[in-house]
């Protein structure tokens, strides 16, 4: 079967644990995935705006869209978790996963959209087309944002779920 940009994924492997405790997990994964992006992001960020190496930036660059592919990943596998376990209504952990996952798809779309645009050939970069990368470009950095704002509020009702995370962002 020919792929289509994506990566074909293993099979989920089957486990004997609660659906409660398997929500929880892929919730503790889309926040581990998502810090990640957020920190490749920003060092990525850092290394242009200090003018580090071509190499050293192209590195970084290519960390940045693994973390985004991972957690495009983890954004569908916590959709699949959800239509077949969503009785949380009352738990803080949850609410929080969804605003990850709400925010991550946002960043998702405004990424991919901005790329698209990217893509356009300079011929056709007009004024218009330019104005409209760059309001999509500011979408795609408030979407980020966002998202870092919706992964530090998950780290304060389930902070057991960083782990050597925390090493990392620190």
């Amino acid at each position: 079967m020919p792929q289509t940009g994506k990566t074909q994924r293993a099979p989920a492997r089957t486990s004997k644990i609660t659906p409660n405790a398997a929500l929880i997990d892929i919730a503790d994964t889309l926040f581990r995935t998502a810090s990640t992006a957020c920190v490749e992001h920003r060092r990525y960020a850092d290394l242009v705006e200090k003018g580090a190496s071509d190499s050293e930036q192209k590195s970084a660059r290519f960390a940045a869209r693994s973390s985004d592919d991972a957690l495009d990943e983890a954004v569908d596998l916590y959709e699949l978790a959800c239509l077949k376990e969503s009785n949380h209504g009352d738990d803080a952990w949850w609410h929080k996963a969804n605003m990850i996952w709400k925010a991550a798809k946002e960043y998702l779309q405004h990424h991919d959209s901005s790329d698209k645009l990217t893509r356009v050939s300079a011929e056709q970069h007009g004024m218009a087309a330019l104005m409209e990368l760059t309001i999509e470009y500011k979408l795609e950095a408030s979407a980020l944002l966002r998202l870092r704002h919706t992964v530090d509020a998950y780290r304060e009702v389930r902070p057991e779920a960083s782990g050597a995370l925390e090493s990392v962002t620190q």
